[in-house]
């Protein structure tokens, strides 16, 4: 019978590698988009091509993880670390725009400066590492029901989570109210945008509107006249005023 490491373990080195995800050297392949992992463009695939991308790119951001722990044996130092983006900055300042080929070597000085900061900066373990590791190869070569589970636990944390495409996902999260209390659809609409504002640039008002008062017709009932305006009952809305 394989010997799994601890979920628990599993889980703090999937929370150590949503904390560092932007120190990956490349992009996340997929992303939870609720319901299933999806490219960043939502295009689905199938299992094997999840685990392979995901577990590739967890193993190469525990070598970049390795390699930080390694730096600074453990100690981060990020006064150093300013230090060294301040030097950066002075050098990008020293470029002179007309010679082309000594700028070049200063964007590579300023580029490995920026590389070292980025280095000094991440507190990380050996433990960590060596658990985060240990869940890439799970990914890549446990069951399918195991790696199932691992990728269950990494949807739990929003940097491997997709931007909210479908304004029911808004809707489901909204709070119950008194049926004494309703509001207009302008009001749901209003703190939709300012919730979601990606949502609403990516459907436009005309799609968005549809899809958001679709979903609020299915879970708090059709829409009707509330005191001279179209509204729902029983609704709380977040950071906004609800008017009566």
């Amino acid at each position: 019978m394989p010997m799994y490491i601890e979920n628990a373990r599993a889980r703090a080195a999937l929370a150590v590698a949503a904390q560092h995800a932007d120190k990956a050297p490349n992009p996340l392949p997929f992303l939870w988009d609720g319901s299933a992992w999806a490219t960043p463009s939502g295009e689905r695939r199938d299992l094997p091509l999840v685990r392979g991308g995901m577990g590739d790119w967890l193993a190469s951001l525990a070598k970049v993880l390795d390699s930080c722990h390694a730096f600074h044996n453990g100690a981060p130092d990020p006064k150093h670390a300013a230090q060294l983006r301040q030097k950066a900055e002075h050098l990008l300042i020293s470029i002179d725009p007309l010679d082309t080929a000594n700028a070049e070597y200063v964007r590579a000085d300023v580029a490995l400066l920026h590389a070292e900061a980025d280095m000094l900066e991440v507190a990380v373990t050996f433990g960590e590492v060596t658990a985060l590791k240990a869940v890439s190869d799970e990914v890549l070569s446990a069951s399918n029901g195991r790696a199932t589970h691992l990728l269950s636990l990494a949807s739990q944390f929003d940097a491997f989570r997709a931007p909210m495409r479908d304004p029911a996902e808004w809707v489901k999260r909204l709070g119950d109210a008194p049926r004494t209390v309703h509001v207009r659809t302008s009001a749901v609409w209003d703190a939709f945008c300012l919730s979601e504002p990606g949502v609403v640039r990516s459907l436009g008002a005309v799609a968005g509107k549809r899809a958001l008062f679709a979903a609020m017709d299915k879970r708090f009932g059709a829409r009707r006249k509330l005191g001279g305006y179209e509204g729902w009952r029983g609704v709380t809305l977040p950071d906004a005023g609800v008017p009566s």
